[in-house]
């Protein structure tokens, strides 16, 4: 704690002397923008405060705003007093005018103030008004100081309405209306959320309100404002790994309006998920304060999987002062419990999903299998104020990620460890993973009903922890007469790993009994001889320096640039109590202490030409690197394993139409990856550094709340991704990258219907996918053994005398899938709604979580009844 507090006061510092550093030198260059005072009016529309309005009703806004002002606001929409009007939240310093103009954007509405100092607020063009909430405008960290029309960058910002309108539940459903991100399983070691985007795993790429989300669970979406994708450059402001980009979740905070939505859900797949959403303003305690809590209970299964279940239970509060005030502080605090029965679905076989296995088959044991989080986080933030043109933000986290899993891996043959084409030559053929034997099963010949299914046993206990603080100032100023937009920040702290990792192979053979492809024994009880294969204590230390400038060379052009500085400092340490006899012993370059230290820049340059208002043409450029020990976890091989380099190269264009109530976008991309680390083929324990790879790109995307009732989320990415150079692994040297889609397609489209009825559509469409980057295709079938004399033997090593040809290969990997949704709702009151969403109506079957080693189907066909109450 008190390295902690030691941090926070070092970051604090170093900000503040930053800034007065800054307004020193270029004192006699420096100017903030004054505003004359031409008359009452135009005095209360400049006067500059900070205001924290949530989105909401007409009514209830503009009194919030009279009580942050004092402005009166006549309103004037015909006979009613607005009510049916939606507001943007407005959160930050505006002056009294801008933050007017923002809360009524995308309303239909305009202002205007009154020589008498009072607003006006009026329909704008009867014709154009939408009553329904606007688009969002801006990503909510404040890294980022332009609205999105002006941010030189692919960011897709999935609102609540969409989340909403699709019965969204988890991070991962949510992240579906985002082109260029895939989903992938779980690693071994890893439970939760795995994603590549744009090509590039980002596992360790989630943020949580700005700072790096770094447990292994799965996120639910109960108090999400808004999910935050940035696709393209992003290591100067998120540091290590972003190759592709990140993923920010902005959690729900306390604001000065009233609020209770409680939201109920059943389903079809034994859904029963309730919740509530709470906010109560204390307007006289601390100069404006307010509570918010907001819960959740979510028990369900999956449906076409019989034996799946999920337990969570949510619990985030936080408290918020000085909501009237220049220095505002918020407490939160976010418990989110999971107890499920999980499932690494359906074996591979050689390189496509086995013959004749059922899309129900359950390989796993329902009364020993698991997975059990038990998170918690602690955040507080400071925002002060200093005056309308320099802010100081402050965010400092307590995490603790505990994790205790048992998960069944079913597998009928051993992975091939290279891919060696037609008429090449290997030391040996797959091996049963059952009986270790060469596998009897041959591709396009076996009769299903005779294959032998492996159970693998995944056992880990965990837990992960995090201690992070990150303190930023945003300055506005002039330099020689133009306008700068300065973000500078330090961030930095601690990340801890302490994985207890089990194994149940005794000679080479699993203990855990196996069972049949085709009727998997599922009341079968557990049985194995399991033990404990390592012992792991991990922990990193780092700490950033950044600063981005923006400046705006006159209505036209704006020019940023910036630089980052990572220190990323990891000790290890793994050992291995004493394996039962025969069981498997800890490799060699996993035991010991180790430790590497990674200390680099990181660079981001862009440049927009804004022809019109409405749009923007762009230019973005940024490196980024990932250490070896990024996951936190080192060798004696990867501790002497240099950062992988990744330069990305980006050119886009963005639009707002309809009076700013359909943002489209589109961008042209490309990211190379230098000295990409792969697994040694000749030696599974060492990790090396060698080998190219790049993704480049198109990817377009369309986010609308249009007139009549319409609203629109949609996307398509197009990857083209491949292995540009590979020593250890030559064959795939031009083949696809694992878990990237050539094409990606996503759209949801609502519209409302006579009688209060609202009804929507949409789908995804995910191209095959490979299952490995090194492997991309696999041998099938092989001559007989040839013996050659040592030394000349085409395959293996110089003591190799026995080879097989490979006959025939093929790709290893899963087939693209459509899966169709839709949603149909009507409100019964102005309070109560109820909602029926219907699921992969099609009951597609399709893998929609590949992993090298098991195969995750995708949910049937299920349908949900809820019901929202909002008050």
């Amino acid at each position: 704690m008190a390295e902690k507090t030691g941090l926070n006061s070092v970051g604090n510092m170093a900000v503040v002397a930053m800034v007065a550093a800054w307004t020193a030198v270029s004192a006699p260059a420096v100017s903030f923008a004054q505003v004359p005072n031409n008359g009452s009016a135009t005095t209360a529309a400049s006067q500059q405060k900070s205001f924290d309005i949530p989105a909401g009703r007409l009514p209830e806004a503009l009194e919030a705003y009279k009580k942050a002002t004092g402005v009166t606001v006549a309103v004037k929409v015909g006979n009613t007093a607005g009510e049916d009007f939606q507001t943007s939240a407005v959160t930050g310093v505006y002056t009294n005018e801008a933050a007017l103009r923002a809360m009524l954007n995308g309303t239909g509405l305009s202002s205007r103030f009154t020589a008498g100092g009072t607003a006006v607020v009026s329909i704008e063009n009867a014709e154009s008004v939408d009553v329904s909430a606007p688009l969002p405008n801006e990503v909510a960290m404040t890294k980022f100081t332009s609205p999105l029309l002006d941010t030189a960058a692919s960011v897709t910002v999935i609102p609540q309405f969409v989340l909403k309108d699709e019965g969204v539940s988890t991070l991962r459903d949510a992240l579906r209306n985002v082109p260029g991100i895939s989903l992938a399983a779980g690693e071994s070691g890893a439970q939760g959320d795995n994603l590549t985007i744009r090509g590039f795993t980002a596992r360790n790429d989630i943020f949580m309100d700005g700072i790096r989300d770094f447990g292994s669970y799965f996120r639910d979406s109960f108090n999400y404002e808004q999910v935050e994708a940035l696709e393209g450059p992003a290591g100067i402001a998120f540091g290590r790994g972003a190759t592709g980009g990140v993923i920010n979740q902005e959690n729900k905070v306390p604001g000065v309006t009233p609020l209770i939505n409680v939201q109920a859900q059943f389903g079809t797949n034994l859904t029963r998920r309730v919740t509530a959403d709470i906010n109560e303003p204390i307007p006289d305690v601390a100069n404006g304060a307010a509570f918010r809590l907001n819960l959740m209970v979510n028990d369900s299964g999956v449906a076409g999987r019989p034996f799946d279940a999920i337990h969570r239970l949510g619990v985030a509060p936080s408290i918020s002062f000085g909501l009237n005030t220049a220095t505002r502080f918020t407490l939160s605090y976010i418990h989110l419990n999971e107890n499920d029965t999980p499932d690494y679905g359906l074996p591979w076989f050689y390189n496509k999903l086995a013959p004749g296995v059922s899309r129900y088959a359950y390989f796993g044991f329902a009364d020993q299998n698991f997975l059990k989080t038990n998170d918690d986080i602690i955040t507080a933030k400071v925002d002060h104020d200093f005056n309308s043109h320099v802010t100081v933000h402050s965010i400092a986290r307590a995490a603790n990620y505990p994790r205790n899993a048992q998960i069944t891996e079913p597998q009928i043959c051993t992975n091939a460890s290279i891919p060696a084409p037609v008429g090449g030559w290997v030391p040996s053929r797959p091996t049963s993973s059952v009986t270790g034997a060469n596998c009897p099963y041959i591709p396009g010949a076996v009769n299903p009903s005779t294959i032998l299914v492996n159970r693998n046993q995944i056992q880990i206990k965990s837990v992960e922890g995090d201690l992070w603080d990150q303190t930023e100032v945003n300055a506005r100023f002039k330099v020689l007469g133009l306008k700068h937009e300065f973000v500078g920040g330090v961030e930095g702290g601690q990340e801890i790993s302490n994985p207890i990792r089990y194994g149940y192979t005794i000679s080479g053979l699993n203990t855990v009994p196996s069972t049949t492809l085709v009727n998997p024994n599922t009341s079968q009880v557990f049985g194995g001889t399991g033990y404990i294969s390592s012992i792991v204590h991990t922990k990193a230390e780092s700490v950033g320096l950044y600063f981005v400038d923006t400046v705006h060379l006159g209505r036209l052009f704006e020019l940023s640039g910036g630089v980052r500085w990572d220190r990323f400092d990891t000790g290890y340490n793994g050992y291995q109590p004493t394996a039962p006899t025969g069981g498997t012993a800890l490799a060699a370059s996993s035991a010991g202490t180790f430790s590497r230290v990674d200390a680099q820049p990181s660079y981001r340059a862009a440049f927009v030409y804004k022809p019109t208002s409405h749009g923007s043409v762009y230019f973005d450029y940024g490196t980024s690197f990932n250490p070896s020990a990024e996951s936190l976890a080192l060798t004696s091989i990867t501790q002497n394993v240099a950062p992988e380099q990744n330069e990305t190269y980006e050119a886009g264009a963005k639009y707002s139409f309809l009076n700013e109530h359909l943002m489209m976008e589109g961008a042209w991309f490309r990211t190379e990856k230098d000295n990409a680390r792969e697994t040694d083929p000749n030696n599974s324990n060492n990790i090396v550094v060698a080998g190219n790879q790049a993704v480049k790109g198109v990817q377009v995307s369309a986010v609308g709340r249009l007139p009549q009732g319409m609203d629109i989320v949609a996307g398509y990415a197009y990857l083209s991704s491949k292995v540009l150079y590979s020593p250890f692994y030559p064959t795939s040297v031009g083949y696809q990258l694992a878990n990237v889609p050539k094409q990606t397609f996503n759209a949801f489209i609502t519209h409302r219907l006579p009688g209060h009825f609202n009804a929507g559509v949409g789908g995804n469409y995910v191209a095959s996918r490979t299952a490995s980057s090194t492997t991309p295709f696999v041998p099938l079938t092989f001559g007989a053994a040839t013996t050659f004399a040592a030394g000349s033997a085409p395959c293996g090593t110089a003591t190799t005398t026995t080879c097989y040809q490979v006959l025939s290969t093929g790709m290893k990997q899963v087939p693209g899938y459509w899966v169709f949704n839709l949603m149909l709702k009507r409100s019964i009151s102005e309070h109560l709604e109820v909602q029926a969403n219907v699921n992969n109506v099609l009951n597609r079957f399709f893998i929609d979580l590949p992993h090298p080693s098991h195969l995750i189907p995708g949910e049937g066909a299920n349908a949900l009844m809820g019901l929202n109450y909002k008050f």
